[in-house]
């Protein structure tokens, strides 16, 4: 994001009513022109992050993430929602300690344990509980996306990947495709509005 964006006042105003007074403010956002976040820094010294979503979606999206799954994972993994503001499009969270992997000067071999990590801590989120219908269709359309992008991520990954492995990547990709033809109709069928009982059919 080019540029300092100050924080709009209500909206430290509502920080403050949930975290006590806020001595410092520092522009936190990411580099692109959507992101919109803030370092809080409060008396004690403790930091908490105010971040406003660029849209309905994603706010509804991290909304639910944070409320439902990141219990599933464990809030040492993950900042912890404090409270949301709806008509603001905000989220108050929690700081967690660490930095993004990206920044770290990884070698070959760490990648390979953080993509570990992230698998395992995947695999906890069927403990997160069932998806309601809304947050079904967006996750088909992202395995979709997902499969679709193999060959784009092959490509970003270069030499780093032998063949065998590349040849996996191009393997799960086909499965995640064929996941999506059996999934599809099966939500098909059960989304489909049961008919009135005088129009269902009566054994004799």
């Amino acid at each position: 994001m080019s540029g300092t964006m100050p924080l709009p006042a209500a909206l430290k105003c509502w920080a403050e009513q949930r975290i006590g007074p806020v001595v410092s403010v520092r522009d936190a956002s990411h580099g692109w022109d959507r992101s919109r976040v803030w370092d809080l820094e409060g008396e004690r010294g403790a930091h908490h992050y105010l971040k406003v979503s660029p849209s309905v979606k994603f706010f509804t999206r991290e909304g639910r993430s944070y409320r439902h799954i990141v219990p599933a994972l464990g809030h040492t993994r993950a900042p912890r929602l404090i409270d949301s503001r709806a008509q603001d499009l905000a989220l108050l969270l929690t700081a967690v300690s660490g930095a993004p992997a990206k920044e770290l000067g990884l070698d070959a071999a760490q990648w390979r344990t953080v993509h570990q990590q992230a698998g395992a801590l995947c695999a906890r989120l069927h403990d997160a509980g069932p998806l309601d219908h809304g947050d079904r269709v967006e996750a088909e359309a992202s395995l979709s996306a997902a499969a679709d992008g193999a060959e784009k991520y092959l490509a970003r990954a270069g030499d780093r990947l032998n063949q065998d492995e590349q040849q996996l990547i191009r393997d799960h990709a086909a499965r995640l495709r064929r996941l999506l033809l059996l999934v599809s109709p099966v939500r098909a069928l059960r989304d489909m509005p049961v008919p009135p009982a005088h129009l269902r059919a009566v054994r004799p």
